[in-house]
């Protein structure tokens, strides 16, 4: 796809009488990159969303660093530790019919096989009468690189912002929920 879009916009400009198509192939590169990015940002939500533990931790580095806080996991083992010690193993047969993450304000900086992103995130929970209830909030700084030709997460840093951390543990523990100190 990327080589047919490249292609046409080389031909347009032969066409319009200029050769040099360096800048164009550079500006296609960086919306591609950009539009990667931000499929890898979306794809972390609704992995988490459908409790699918390998997309979800498939999207980190190998040695990948996931932080909220004074909590930090390292590499993919102790992520998807996290999550299990979180939710559980997922019965193959999960349909999500409780929560969702709802994701925006995508600010994403390339620089070659390097990114830094960042977006703003609301969790959202079934209230008490069925109906969508916004539980949770903040930002997700990224930093990303290029390995393999696919995107993936160095580094994430979740920060809450509403409720703060500490409410939001407390919210869980009143809730009898596991948080990340259990």
């Amino acid at each position: 796809m990327k080589l047919m879009v490249a292609a046409m916009l080389a031909g347009s400009l032969v066409l319009a009488g200029c050769n040099d198509t360096s800048a164009l192939e550079a500006r296609v590169q960086a919306l591609e990159d950009q539009q990667a990015i931000q499929r890898v940002i979306t794809d972390y939500s609704a992995y988490l969303d459908a409790r699918d533990y390998d997309g979800y931790v498939g999207l980190f580095t190998e040695d990948g660093v996931w932080a909220n806080g004074d909590t930090r996991r390292e590499g993919r083992e102790e992520i998807r530790a996290m999550l299990t010690g979180l939710f559980g193993e997922t019965d193959p047969d999960f349909v999500n019919l409780s929560s969702f993450h709802q994701i925006g304000n995508f600010e994403i900086d390339v620089d070659g096989d390097i990114a830094q992103a960042r977006s703003r995130f609301v969790f959202v929970m079934r209230g008490e009468d069925g109906s969508p209830t916004p539980e949770l909030s903040g930002q997700y700084h990224d930093k990303l690189v290029r390995v393999d030709g696919q995107w993936k997460i160095a580094e994430r840093v979740d920060h809450t912002v509403m409720p703060t951390a500490e409410e939001w543990v407390a919210e869980l523990q009143r809730r009898g929920l596991a948080t990340m100190d259990d």
